[in-house]
């Protein structure tokens, strides 16, 4: 019976610690996001509700709402979302794929970033098309591809090395 006791106690010992622990580390993640409050959404045929936008010192999420108001279907879109510092440096991009809407739908989003020190973010739409353009423009090379003259190389390689 002794050993029933022991066990209980080092078992809640356990327990209590570790929803303690869970407890503090959930309370420091949340005190260390603070919220985004300046944003700007362009006018589009969506409706953009945001209901939740916070970053911290290293990444944050933006939360919110995507409705239809108009009587048309909305043709497929992509919601683009870009960052910017205190200074209304750009940071990046990120991009949510809305779809089609139909009238009167509602769809919730929630778009995750890891920039630093997001103070503020612009919302707009773009097409698939606009978006394959896009992505086509980031996979390009920052240099360009350096063509080898061939009679350079084979030169090169005829000569001996000094020993």
């Amino acid at each position: 019976m002794a050993r029933m006791k022991t066990f209980l106690i080092y078992f809640l010992i356990f327990l209590a610690i570790y929803f303690g622990g869970q407890l503090l580390i959930n309370g420091f993640i949340k005190t260390s996001y603070y919220k985004i409050e300046t944003y700007d959404i362009s006018e589009d045929q969506l409706t953009v509700t945001v209901m939740s936008a916070r970053a911290s010192k290293d990444d944050g999420f933006i939360e919110g709402k995507i409705s239809n108001g108009t009587n048309e279907k909305s043709p497929n879109k992509y919601m683009k979302v870009e960052l910017f510092s205190e200074g209304n440096v750009n940071l990046g991009e990120e991009y949510v794929q809305i779809g089609e809407m139909n009238s009167k739908d509602i769809k919730d989003f929630k778009v995750s970033f890891t920039c630093d020190n997001v103070k503020s973010f612009k919302v707009s739409f773009v097409t698939p098309e606009q978006k394959k353009a896009i992505d086509e423009e980031k996979n390009k090379p920052l240099v360009p591809e350096i063509k080898i003259n061939q009679n350079v190389v084979d030169f090169v390689d005829s000569i001996d090395p000094v020993k």
